[in-house]
C-alpha cells in the first residue's frame, strides 16, 4: 500500500484505505475419480458435494512482516479473507445508517505500526484452522439463512441477523472451543469442515499509508495426496468459483 493508493470506500463519514491479493495454496486439482470417491454431501454441512481437502488433511501456518516506512504511526488491519473448495469469503462493508458504515469481519488483526518500523508474527496452525472452522460456519449460516428466506421465513424458525451473526463468528476474539459455547456460533459449525485451500492477503488504514507485508507459508499434507508438491506439473485447484458476502454487505 502507497500514500497514493485510492480510497477502498469513502461515504463522507468514513474513508478506508485497502489493497488485497490472492494466495493459493497448492492444493491438488480434483479428478473425476476424486469427485466420485468425494461423493454427497455429509448430513449437517452447507456443501454441494462431499469434501475433498478436509481442514485435518492440513497444517497450515503463515509468518509476516508488517513494514510501515513513514515517518508517522499508522494503526494497520492485518486481513486474511478465506477460501475453501467451494467459496471466497468477501466481507465488504455494512451500512448500519447514514452516520455509520462498519467494515465486515474477515479475520481481520489491528497493529498500531510504529514510524519507520515493522512487527513480525504468525497465524498459528491453530488459528488457521479456526478460520476455516469460521468459513465453515458461516457458509451453513448463510445457506440456512437463505432457505429460511425461501421458505418465507427465518432460519430455525428464529429471526435474526446473519450479518451480525456473521460477524460475530468471523470475529478473532471468538473461538469455537470457548467455553461455555458461543450460541450465535456453536451452532452453525458443520459436521464436516473444509480445508483452507487459499486466501486474500490484504492491509487496510483509515488514511494514506506507505505500508507493506510480507508473509511466508508452512504447509504439511497431513494425508500424503492433497497437495502438489514443489517442482511438480500438476494441476492445482486455484479460486473456488463462488463469492460468499454476508447478506448487507456493500
Amino acid at each position: 500500500m502507497t500514500n497514493t493508493t485510492p480510497p477502498y470506500y469513502s461515504d463522507g463519514q468514513l474513508t478506508l484505505y485497502q489493497v488485497m491479493t490472492p494466495v493459493e495454496l497448492p492444493v491438488r486439482a480434483m479428478t473425476a475419480a476424486d469427485t466420485k470417491a468425494a461423493g454427497a454431501a455429509p448430513a449437517g454441512t452447507p456443501y454441494p458435494r462431499g469434501v475433498f481437502l478436509r481442514a485435518e488433511y492440513e497444517s497450515v501456518e503463515v509468518h509476516y512482516t508488517l513494514s510501515n516506512v513513514d515517518d508517522s504511526p499508522h494503526d494497520v488491519w492485518l486481513l486474511i479473507d478465506p477460501w475453501n473448495e467451494f467459496v471466497r469469503w468477501k466481507p465488504g462493508v455494512t451500512v448500519v445508517n447514514d452516520e455509520t458504515t462498519v467494515p465486515n469481519y474477515g479475520y481481520d488483526l489491528e497493529f498500531p505500526l510504529p514510524a519507520k518500523d515493522r512487527i513480525e508474527g504468525a497465524i498459528t496452525f491453530d488459528d488457521m484452522h479456526e478460520i476455516a472452522i469460521k468459513l465453515a460456519s458461516v457458509e451453513n449460516l448463510l445457506a440456512s439463512a437463505a432457505q429460511g428466506a425461501a421458505q418465507g421465513q427465518a432460519a430455525g424458525g428464529t429471526m435474526f441477523d446473519a450479518t451480525a451473526v456473521s460477524n460475530n463468528i468471523f470475529n478473532p476474539a471468538n473461538r469455537s472451543n470457548d467455553s461455555p459455547s458461543d450460541p450465535f456460533y456453536t451452532p452453525w459449525i458443520p459436521t464436516v469442515i473444509a480445508g483452507i485451500t487459499g486466501f486474500d492477503l490484504g492491509l487496510r488504514t483509515s488514511e494514506p499509508a506507505n505500508v507493506a507485508v510480507e508473509i511466508t507459508i508452512e504447509v504439511q499434507d497431513l494425508r500424503g495426496d492433497r497437495f502438489v508438491l514443489e517442482g511438480s506439473n500438476h494441476a492445482t485447484m486455484g479460486p473456488p468459483p463462488q463469492v460468499l458476502s454476508p447478506p448487507s454487505a456493500k
